[in-house]
């Protein structure tokens, strides 16, 4: 925020005050210099110490080491100079003139990894994390913060000349129409803008009403997750009546519009279920050894063997084998700091567990319905809440990505083509890669009071590279920057049809 003028001389005196050449006067030349007592002087600032944050830096370089899923990536698939890296940013806080500098200098250090999902947050000078604030006031779904988060426009296929809309309710949700593309082929096309319940405000009012919820009470945990709940079946069922109203208009394949999707949540799991007939397998979850994740499998495990008690099943028995070797695993720390230390010997451990668990939860498919009534279902196949038909559409599908793509929107992608459901076409995208679990492992630096996020789990493509890495398209597309609306859907409309022709003629060779 911008100060008043009055405030301008003092400042320029305060930063002189600290300068190593002499201060210019700011007497206009020619006169004497005003008196000192006419100008109300600020404190000047103490000297910049770096100690204090190069411990910060020795502390997140501890905290990395101990729970960061994609370390080892970084240091063994980018061959990241870790030790200079950490040797670079430790000069530059010495070097450094003021906090601004030295906040610079620790960004610079995590984004050098090149993880959407590792960061600092700062807080204002005096803010303590998680300070008491006003409570949210207004209709209960706008309290719960839907509709407060818009999501970014897809490719304007209007722009192409060759698109008519299909507007009806659903189409609110899911915007999108018929494509021709240039081989006269017709296309229907589906945005999703994010996979999240907050940008469809219409649905949780939808829910809200239908779970008999009035608009002025109070919504704990148990409330709200019940609300979200019902907005993800809303929103499924949408997404199947969407895709059923564009076959009939005549859709010889579905696109689904991901570009400038920046992720969601674990709705993103039923969303692909219902696009495509084949049974997905959901990708490898890789967790760090930490109490963290030691914790959460414990708390399954009971679940497991609460279950198994009652009755006697291979899939809980197997269940159970598995968590237990999990959660001992997870309790076991890997120091990975000699990572950072020139000339050390490569760490005799690995940080991250990848053989035990799927990102759909102990096993990787399981038909809608499955394991109904017992105790540890959502352990087993954490889809088995929601309300979804496996394979609702059929038509050939593909998915347009770019570099905005991110995150879960990368896991539906991955997942489809991981599984030959689907084409993908568009641009690498971004890279994300898996987040936090449960909120993440809580890290707040002593003396800048940043608080770190790091990601503690690892999605794992079916040949077994982290996700994180980005996702290839089978069909590249030369989307820029630069861009017009009217360039992005050409260009998307032409990989779109490179695709068709690979998929056909693949599917006709002998």
């Amino acid at each position: 925020m911008l100060r008043p003028s009055v405030l301008v001389a003092s400042a320029l005196l305060a930063s002189c005050a600290a300068a190593p050449l002499p201060c210019p006067s700011v007497a206009p030349h020619g006169t004497a210099p005003p008196p000192v007592t006419a100008v109300v002087a600020s404190p000047a600032s103490p000297p910049f110490d770096a100690a204090p944050w190069l411990g910060d830096l020795d502390l997140l370089v501890r905290e990395l080491a101990s729970h960061y899923a994609n370390l080892e990536w970084a240091a063994f698939e980018r061959k990241m100079d870790l030790p200079a890296l950490t040797a670079k940013t430790q000069a530059r806080l010495r070097e450094a003139k003021s906090e601004a500098d030295g906040k610079r200098a620790l960004e610079g250090f995590l984004e050098a990894f090149g993880d959407g999902h590792l960061f600092l947050e700062w807080n204002e000078k005096g803010e303590a994390k998680g300070a008491a604030t006003a409570a949210p006031t207004g209709p209960l779904c706008a309290r719960l913060g839907y509709g407060k988060r818009e999501p970014k426009p897809g490719i304007d296929f209007a722009a192409t000349g060759a698109f008519r809309a299909i507007d009806d309710a659903d189409g609110v949700e899911f915007p999108g129409g018929l494509l021709k593309l240039p081989n006269d082929v017709k296309v229907g096309t589906v945005r999703i803008g994010l996979f999240m319940e907050q940008i469809h405000p219409a649905l949780c009012e939808a829910a809200r009403k239908e779970l008999a919820l009035a608009d002025d009470a109070a919504c704990d945990d148990t409330c709200e997750e019940k609300l979200m709940f019902d907005v993800w079946n809303r929103m499924t069922a949408a997404l199947e009546r969407r895709a059923a109203v564009l076959q009939k208009a005549g859709a010889s394949a579905l696109v689904v519009d991901l570009t400038r999707n920046g992720g969601g949540n674990d709705w993103v799991e039923a969303a692909a279920r219902v696009l495509t007939k084949v049974p997905l397998r959901a990708p490898r979850l890789g967790f760090v050894r930490h109490e963290h994740w030691a914790k959460r499998l414990r708390k399954d495990l009971a679940e497991v063997q609460a279950d198994r008690a009652k009755k006697d099943d291979p899939i809980l028995a197997k269940a159970e084998a598995t968590l237990r070797a999990a959660a001992e695993l997870a309790s076991t720390p890997c120091d990975l700091r000699p990572l950072f230390t020139a000339g050390a010997p490569k760490p005799a451990c690995t940080q991250l567990v990848t053989d035990k668990l799927y990102t759909s939860g102990l096993v990787p498919h399981a038909k809608p319905g499955s394991f109904e009534g017992w105790a540890s279902a959502d352990r087993l196949f954490g889809l088995r809440a929601l309300r979804y038909h496996e394979g609702a559409s059929t038509l050939p599908l593909f998915v347009l990505v770019d570099g905005q793509t991110a995150s879960a929107s990368e896991e539906f992608a991955a997942m489809l083509v991981d599984n030959h459901a689907a084409r993908v076409v568009g641009s690498l995208t971004t890279g994300s890669g898996c987040g936090f679990t449960n909120g993440g492992i809580p890290v707040t630096l002593p003396h800048s009071q940043g608080h770190l996020h790091a990601p503690d789990c690892a999605r794992l493509r079916a040949d077994g590279t982290n996700e994180v890495s980005g996702l290839v398209p089978d069909v590249l597309v030369p989307f820029a920057s630069r861009d017009t609306p009217f360039q992005r859907a050409t260009k998307a409309t032409v990989g779109l049809t490179t695709a068709w022709k690979a998929s056909f003629a693949k599917a006709a060779a002998p």
